[in-house]
């Protein structure tokens, strides 16, 4: 399983690798949108707006997610069920909840981390999936790692102050940490549903003005990496910025929706969705 893992972590690298040595020359030859293109123009001094010009640049921000719907689902031979709970079942559960993001970039890499971290009571009733009783009585680690390649902006039309689109490919790991106690009729199993999966995802960053901005992410990993056949996510964030003590502030609110796993084990097979509303607040220097 660990030689899969590397096997399609290693393609994926290609993969980007050559997206991000092709990629400037196939839009320089794809036509009068793309070609307007304008590397000498100012660079952008905003949070989140990727720059190909200046020096390392620091991004540290705190990003609480709220989601309203956290959907388990899972399945044996013979039968299946699932739960649906929502942010007042998770507020009540929840005893340590630290949601975190950083960046770094040089030029036109950059590299990423995003995790949460999620705790929930020991007492927290058990949920039943048909055949399958699964505790709740756990604690959820996810953490994203990833690089990031700064492929092309350009202006959404002809004009100096026209909304400025820049496109991210990325690259990364995706990280889950999720052992748990998992009841099959008379027999209790602990399974273990983690998983460490390749990811390969799109950011796009729209500076609409000055200050107001917009985020747009989607990703897609898994492919049986550690049971994991399937884990994706796609999130769209409004934001507004302003300087102040030498750095950039950003302030973002939007919509997350991610599935978490799609694990396929021997005895059970097991999904979470998790969808609901984001807050991010950070700093950028």
């Amino acid at each position: 399983m660990r030689r899969s893992l590397i096997r399609r972590c290693c393609l994926g690298a290609a993969a980007f690798l050559l997206m991000a040595v092709l990629g400037p020359a196939a839009l320089a030859e794809a036509g009068p949108a793309v070609s307007a293109l304008n590397p000498n123009r100012p660079a952008p001094d905003g949070f989140l707006a990727p720059t190909l010009e200046g020096d390392w640049r620091f991004r540290i921000a705190v990003a609480p997610w709220l989601p309203n719907v956290l959907e388990i689902e899972g399945s044996t031979a013979l039968d299946s069920g699932s739960t649906r709970l929502d942010l007042v079942w998770l507020l009540k559960a929840m005893y340590f909840y630290l949601p975190l993001d950083f960046e770094v970039r040089k030029g036109r890499f950059g590299l990423l981390y995003h995790n949460f971290l999620v705790f929930l009571d020991p007492d927290v009733p058990d949920e039943i999936l048909g055949p399958i009783t699964l505790s709740l009585d756990l604690k959820l680690m996810m953490f994203d790692v990833g690089v990031t390649y700064d492929l092309a902006r350009w202006r959404l039309w002809d004009a100096s102050n026209a909304p400025e689109l820049t496109l991210e490919p990325y690259f990364g790991v995706r990280i889950i940490h999720l052992p748990i106690d998992i009841t099959i009729g008379a027999s209790e199993v602990d399974e273990d549903l983690s998983s460490q999966v390749p990811v390969l995802g799109l950011r796009a960053f729209i500076d609409l003005t000055k200050h107001w901005n917009l985020e747009f992410i989607g990703d897609y990993g898994g492919w049986g990496v550690d049971n994991n056949h399937q884990t994706w996510q796609g999130a769209a964030y409004l934001g507004y910025r302003w300087p102040g003590l030498g750095a950039h502030w950003n302030f973002q609110v939007g919509y997350r929706a991610m599935r978490l796993f799609e694990m396929r084990q021997d005895v059970t097979d097991i999904s979470m969705d998790v969808r609901g509303a984001n807050i991010t607040f950070g700093v950028e220097f």
